[in-house]
């Protein structure tokens, strides 16, 4: 993971820093801090965090600007906004550029816990999401959330506990986002193992956590046995 921290003030891009540097888990992460001025281009990961101030001295667009190029490139990068901007911004940039969280200046007192909870969340993965296309509609959804995913007259349906809807992205391409939890199971149909309940092997089908049951293929049965096998052991 990177954290990219970018505002026209050295001293606060330093003190995020030194705050992102005290939290539990990112011993790894890589903390770059720039001035908008050093960011003629960019580039971005889709696990990489960006710290944006929304102005740069007189510019008060600057770092919309720069959210926005970042999510043409990735829909997945998370987009903080850390600024001295009231909440009037918020409902626009909500929609427009889906930042996972706003920060007001100074980062001290309950904006200091907002920070270190938002970094508790990237952490978990339980909470990681996947950003998907419906119609013209763009939506995040959370991986866990999932049961399981199916392919059928070009559209590929995603079902979780209490819904499901139809997005424009190929099974392929939404498998790929996911974690190795996900099991490509048969044609067509991919499931969340950690969200089944059990496994009949005389007929291979997968029962999930809402009683529907999911056909496995024979050659992909052969290829889980240990992990299917597993199922009623839990």
């Amino acid at each position: 993971m990177r954290f990219v921290i970018v505002d026209d003030d050295t001293y606060f891009r330093d003190e995020v820093g030194s705050l992102l540097r005290s939290a539990q888990g990112f011993d790894n992460a890589k903390i770059e801090l720039h001035s908008f001025n050093e960011l003629v281009t960019v580039d971005v990961d889709d696990n990489d965090v960006f710290f944006l101030d929304i102005a740069d001295g007189k510019d008060e667009n600057a770092g919309i600007r720069l959210a926005r190029r970042i999510r043409s490139i990735s829909d997945r990068a998370h987009i903080v906004f850390v600024t001295s901007y009231n909440d009037k911004l918020r409902d626009v940039l909500t929609g427009l550029i889906r930042p996972s969280e706003f920060l007001i200046k100074p980062i001290c007192g309950v904006e200091k816990e907002k920070l270190y909870e938002f970094l508790r969340y990237l952490s978990d993965s339980k909470n990681k999401k996947i950003n998907l296309e419906s119609g013209a509609k763009y939506f995040d959804v959370v991986i866990n959330d999932i049961l399981y995913l199916r392919r059928d007259d070009r559209k590929t349906s995603v079902y979780t506990k209490n819904a499901f809807f139809q997005v424009r992205q190929s099974l392929s391409a939404i498998v790929s986002m996911l974690d190795e939890n996900f099991l490509v199971v048969d044609k067509g149909t991919a499931v969340n193992i950690n969200r089944a309940q059990s496994y009949d092997p005389e007929r291979r089908l997968i029962y999930m956590e809402n009683n529907t049951a999911i056909y496995c293929s024979r050659d992909k049965a052969r290829l889980y046995r240990d992990i299917l096998g597993s199922l009623d052991k839990r």
